[in-house]
């Protein structure tokens, strides 16, 4: 019980938080982007501490996505390239490190020559897991945020198909058929939080299967071959009409899945804020901002440009992803990511088992 206090604890910092940059997943406003700032990216160099146009002109730079091609953090990138690319006037190329969970992909990207010439786009808890629990070895500090661009939270998620048609009824199945439910994960995952905040209160007894990307357990979910899953709100939009989404972590019901109860309808007690999910980033080399404050600055201004772009709002609202997306920049994004980190390594245990 005193782990969960801490944990409650931690959450509502992260909750103050993102209310800030208009809690997307938690609340039914859509989180407003950050206005665009003035010029254009034909402007020649700024000065002393200004934003270094000039060098993003013509320039190509390569963003690092730590998880296969085709998932969640992946197409969000890929959807948003074209709209940063107009306002930078360069070239972003995507390349794909999967393996361990983000680890291999985070790993090269430290190596890779710290002139901001690269970019990384990674995922909590993953990010922090690996930090704390899976020997990573680099540092949180070691990455300075652009933006922590979406906070995609978690749900129980099962097949259309399933006999179960709320979250009351798939917990109390688990209870009443000890270790016989699977269910679909993957390892150093918000899901897995979640799912230890319930076992405390229920004492749940069930087969986890772990699989190396959200893609795979749902493509598992499919097939029959789990239960249900911990997955993520716009994230399980990928399974269609296939999909019956029993709860959604958050105080209030989540735009994407309008029917379905949040976690402080179902399970009050709990209070679970909708920022424990899937928590997308972009980062550069933390030495790399220091050494070039103007280009880290021409990163961050196009990059604010481009999601202001009326017709990338227009995208994120027809695909849902409006609801789960926010322009908070550098400096709330980090104090985000330190939150998240916290949280972590609060519930590291859940990460070693």
């Amino acid at each position: 019980m005193k782990k969960l206090i801490g944990l409650t604890l931690i959450l509502c910092m992260i909750l103050s938080l993102t209310a800030c940059g208009g809690s997307p997943g938690a609340s039914s406003t859509p989180p407003s982007p950050a206005p665009a700032p003035s010029g254009s990216g034909d402007a020649p160099p700024a000065g002393e501490g200004g934003a270094d146009l000039a060098w993003l002109k013509d320039n190509t730079i390569t963003i690092v996505v730590p998880f296969k091609a085709g998932g969640s953090l992946d197409l969000m990138v890929r959807a948003f390239l074209p709209f940063w690319e107009k306002e930078a006037g360069c070239t972003f190329v995507v390349e794909n490190r999967e393996g361990a969970n983000s680890q291999v992909g985070t790993t090269y990207f430290t190596t890779t020559k710290q002139d901001m010439n690269t970019i990384y786009c990674g995922t909590q808890t993953y990010f922090s897991a690996n930090i704390i629990v899976n020997g990573a070895t680099y540092s949180k500090d070691d990455f300075r945020l652009i933006n922590m661009q979406q906070m995609d939270p978690t749900t129980l998620t099962v097949l259309k198909s399933s006999p179960y048609n709320t979250a009351e009824e798939l917990i109390q199945a688990i209870r009443d058929n000890p270790g016989q439910l699977k269910c679909g994960c993957t390892a150093g995952a918000a899901g897995s939080i979640m799912l230890s905040m319930l076992d405390e209160v229920y004492d749940l007894d069930f087969k986890t299967v772990n699989y190396d990307s959200g893609n795979d357990f749902r493509t598992a979910l499919l097939g029959g071959h789990v239960d249900f899953i911990p997955g993520s709100a716009n994230g399980d939009k990928g399974l269609g009409d296939q999909a019956k989404v029993l709860v959604v972590c958050g105080s209030q019901r989540n735009q994407i899945w309008p029917d379905t109860p949040c976690t402080d309808e179902v399970w009050p007690e709990l209070k679970i804020p909708g920022s424990l999910g899937s928590c997308r980033f972009l980062a550069v080399h933390a030495k790399a901002a220091q050494e070039y404050p103007g280009r880290f600055q021409a990163l961050v201004e196009t990059y604010e440009r481009a999601f202001a772009n009326p017709e990338y709002q227009k995208i994120l609202q027809d695909s849902g992803e409006l609801y789960v997306s926010g322009c908070y920049g550098p400096e709330e994004s980090a104090a985000l990511n330190d939150s998240l980190h916290l949280l972590i390594d609060q519930y590291k245990e859940v990460f070693s088992e």
